[in-house]
């Protein structure tokens, strides 16, 4: 059994006599008639290996025919312009289909497959609603002429899928280790080609060239490439501003191997060499880091990595002079939050936020053997935050998020807001030394049976070896080194 069938079979395990339909990526239009670079949804491709658009798999356990895939049929006109389709042939010599249809017989089909069947396990919220839920509505009016069963309920599959996802199987984890290793040796390149008079994009070019060239067909997200100031805006994209002298740059880049995404964030100097200034703020970022990673095991929650980075961080900023003290204070008021504001990690996989509950019962996640997550600490002083205006008002992030699922995130924040406002406040001036300084360290990392593996230190932390790795000549040829200082 591939790995598909393999998945598929778990699946139907779990949706048990009800019917599961997940649907294809569609082709979205970049501008007039060109489409944006197609990637077949993760869900889809996760059960069915198809990658082609505007398909629908359907599940269906206890029927003789379980699996069912509806796709564009076969057109040589169209295929002349716009590449080969499997067609419904393709869909059961190929891909494994029990039954295969063209799309436009979706409803005929649905209709039949709906008898007898007590849930319906579809995500709703795309143009297919109105295909499926409309035939689920013809068979309910078959149900009340010819006393038939039809699904009562619809239930989102996502969550099973997601489950399923978590756990990494080997064949991923090798696809894993190859992104994490090319998106390394791209970082690396950036590292040696980076230099005052080059911009933010050039780096991107040379760094994402390394990607290509070394197998990886894209990136796994946008590619964020952010000097100075920049640095500070947690997804700058805009990539087109000139490396200044003096400035950091920092880099969230990763290429996808097989449908699994790494992600790695390193931050260096643009001259090779570390101020006094942007020297102790990595200092407390990578001794955060190092905290986090030290801690990860099996049965670890999820949640306490968050808790042990904002403790060391906020240590860290109050000895810096970045808060005022104590630290207890600085935690329990939230102040921390003026300059790191996400969390501490996240799935990895073929998302590169990817699926997967965080908490169970309320409570963080217990790390399990096969999962794969990030750990990314920051700290973020923005060249205008001069003087800070800090709220004596507790912070508690789990009622916070309660709050805003409970009264919608508008209203929570005038809620939130006005508690602020009211409670005692205390005034603090930013060391100026530090305004303008945006570092993170992102590290993937892979639960063992006794720990965690970091997938990704092949691109050095350590301050010393980057300055080492920046003096190295770049192995991406340079087009022109006018201006160029190195």
């Amino acid at each position: 059994m591939d790995r598909f069938a393999q998945r598929r079979s778990q699946f139907m395990d779990t949706i048990g006599s009800g019917l599961a339909i997940v649907l294809a990526a569609v082709e979205t239009i970049r501008n007039d008639d060109v489409d944006h670079v197609f990637r077949q949804s993760s869900d889809f491709f996760f059960l069915t290996g198809f990658e082609e658009p505007d398909a629908v798999a359907l599940f269906d356990p206890t029927h003789d025919q379980p699996y069912v895939l509806f796709v564009r049929p076969r057109d040589p006109e169209m295929e002349a312009w716009n590449g080969k389709r499997a067609g419904v042939e393709g869909a059961t010599g190929r891909f494994g289909a029990d039954e295969a249809f063209p799309i436009a017989d979706l409803e005929k089909v649905l209709r039949d497959r709906f008898r007898d069947r007590d849930a319906l396990w579809y995500a709703t919220g795309s143009s297919t609603d109105s295909r499926v839920l409309g035939a689920l509505r013809q068979a309910r009016g078959m149900e009340i002429r010819a006393g038939v069963t039809v699904p009562s309920s619809i239930i989102d599959p996502s969550t099973a899928l997601h489950e399923l996802r978590l756990i990494k199987s080997s064949e991923e984890i090798d696809a894993l280790r190859e992104a994490c290793r090319i998106s390394a040796d791209g970082h690396c390149e950036a590292m040696r080609f980076a230099a005052p008079g080059r911009s933010e994009h050039d780096v991107q070019s040379a760094m994402e060239y390394v990607f290509r060239a070394s197998g990886a067909i894209r990136e796994g997200y946008p590619s964020i490439v952010a000097s100075g100031d920049n640095a500070c805006i947690l997804h700058y994209v805009e990539n087109d501003q000139p490396l200044q002298d003096g400035d950091l740059l920092l880099i969230d880049a990763a290429a996808e191997v097989g449908y699994l995404s790494s992600d790695i964030t390193r931050t260096f100097p643009v001259n090779g060499r570390f101020s006094d200034a942007q020297r102790a703020v990595y200092d407390v970022v990578l001794a955060t880091q190092e905290a986090v990673i030290e801690a990860c095991e099996p049965g670890l929650p999820f949640t306490d990595m968050h808790e042990i980075a904002v403790r060391t961080l906020t240590e860290g900023m109050v000895a810096l002079g970045l808060l005022p003290g104590p630290v207890e204070d600085a935690v329990a008021y939230g102040w921390y939050r003026e300059f790191y504001f996400h969390g501490t990690g996240h799935w990895l996989g073929m998302d590169v936020h990817d699926a997967g509950a965080y908490r169970i019962g309320g409570v963080g996640r217990p790390l399990q053997q096969g999962m794969a997550f990030t750990v990314e600490p920051g700290i973020y002083v923005a060249r205008d935050k001069t003087t800070l205006e800090l709220s004596k008002a507790p912070f508690d992030a789990d009622a916070e998020r309660d709050l805003a699922y409970l009264e919608g995130a508008s209203e929570a924040k005038r809620i939130l807001d006005e508690r602020r406002s009211e409670a005692d406040t205390v005034t603090h001036e930013v060391p100026e030394q530090f305004l303008g300084i945006g570092i993170r360290i992102e590290d993937d990392l892979l639960v063992t049976s006794s720990g965690c593996e970091n997938l990704t230190r092949g691109v050095p932390v350590d301050p010393d070896e980057i300055e080492t790795l920046w003096s190295e000549i770049p192995t991406v040829p340079v087009m022109s080194d006018a201006g160029v200082d190195s």
